[in-house]
C-alpha cells in the first residue's frame, strides 16, 4: 500500500490538493496522511508546553474535520489519518517522510498568478529542493480528474532509467505516456525520427501506450507549456537531479517555474 502525505495549512488551496490526491485512490491502493506543521517560535518553559498540547489537540480536530469533508466530497473510502508536528515545515516534512516511509507528497500551488523571479512559494520551493521522494504539485486551476494522458518532459540523457518510473505510475491509471523533448532552433527537425523513436520506446519498455514528440522551441519552459496546452494533457512529469551545482540550478529552476505556472498537476521525480 502506498503512503501519500498531504501537507496542509488549512487553506482552500491545500484542501483542493487533498481532494485531488484522495481522488486518485480509485486506482491506487493507498493510505493518506494529512499533516500540519506549526513553526511558530516559542520559549521552552512549562506553560508553553501546555499551550502546545492545546494547539496540538485543536489542530488534530481541525485536520480530522478536513479529512472527513474530503472523504465526503470524493465519495471514496481510502483511509485518511491526521498528524501534527512542531517545527519548520520544510525540515519537518523531510524528516517525517523518512521516518514514516512516505511514497509521495501532494501539495497545492497557487499557479501562474504567483510566479515572481522563478519562485512559487518558499515552502513548496524548499520541499522540492530538500525532499527526495516524488512530489505532486496540484495548482489551483487543476480539475480532479484521473490522469489518463501523462506528458513526460525529458532531455533524453537518461531515458532508460527514467521512463520505467514514469510508466510504473502510468500503469495505475492505464494512462498514455507522451514522451516530449524540447530542442533548440539551432537543431534541424530531421534530427528526430518520431515514429521510429516511438516504436523503439514501446519495444524497450513493453508498454504499448507510449508516444514520442520532438518540439522545437528556444525556451524550454514555454515549449513545454505550449505542448501540454495543445495536447490537453492531465498531468506533466519530469525528473530533477543534483549531480552538480549548474545542473542542480538548471533543473530545479525549470521544475519550479513549471510548477508555478502550471494549470495542470506536475509530478516531480528525482534522478538517483
Amino acid at each position: 500500500m502506498l503512503r501519500i502525505l498531504i501537507p496542509t495549512d488549512f487553506s482552500l488551496l491545500a484542501r483542493k490538493a487533498a481532494v485531488y490526491a484522495h481522488g486518485l485512490s480509485q486506482h491506487l491502493d493507498a493510505e493518506f496522511v494529512l499533516l500540519h506543521c506549526d513553526d511558530k517560535p516559542r520559549p521552552a518553559y512549562a506553560m508553553v508546553r501546555k499551550l502546545d498540547d492545546v494547539l496540538r489537540k485543536e489542530a488534530l480536530e481541525s485536520l480530522q474535520e478536513v479529512a472527513d469533508s474530503v472523504k465526503k466530497e470524493t465519495g471514496l473510502t481510502a483511509p485518511i489519518t491526521v498528524d501534527f508536528v512542531l517545527g519548520d515545515p520544510i525540515a519537518s516534512l523531510e524528516i517525517y517522510c523518512e521516518e514514516h516511509k512516505v511514497d509521495l507528497v501532494v501539495m497545492g500551488t497557487k499557479g501562474e498568478t504567483v510566479i515572481q523571479n522563478r519562485l512559487f512559494g518558499s515552502v513548496a520551493s524548499g520541499v522540492m529542493e530538500n525532499v527526495s521522494i516524488p512530489i505532486l504539485f496540484v495548482p489551483a486551476a487543476a480539475e480532479p480528474v484521473t490522469p489518463r494522458h501523462i506528458v513526460f518532459a525529458t532531455d533524453l540523457t537518461d531515458l532508460d532509467r527514467e521512463l520505467p518510473e514514469v510508466i510504473a505510475f502510468a500503469r495505475f491509471f492505464g494512462a498514455t505516456v507522451n514522451v516530449v523533448h524540447i530542442y533548440p532552433d539551432i537543431m534541424k527537425p530531421e534530427t528526430f525520427d518520431e515514429e521510429r523513436t516511438q516504436l523503439d520506446l514501446i519495444a524497450r519498455t513493453d508498454y504499448p501506450n507510449i508516444t514520442f514528440s520532438a518540439v522545437m522551441d528556444s525556451d524550454i519552459i514555454q515549449g513545454i507549456n505550449r505542448y501540454i496546452n495543445a495536447e490537453n494533457c492531465d498531468l506533466l512529469t519530469m525528473f530533477t537531479y543534483k549531480t552538480g551545482i549548474l545542473e542542480y540550478l538548471f533543473n530545479e529552476s525549470i521544475a519550479e517555474e513549471l510548477a508555478a505556472h502550471a494549470t495542470r498537476p506536475l509530478l516531480v521525480l528525482r534522478k538517483k
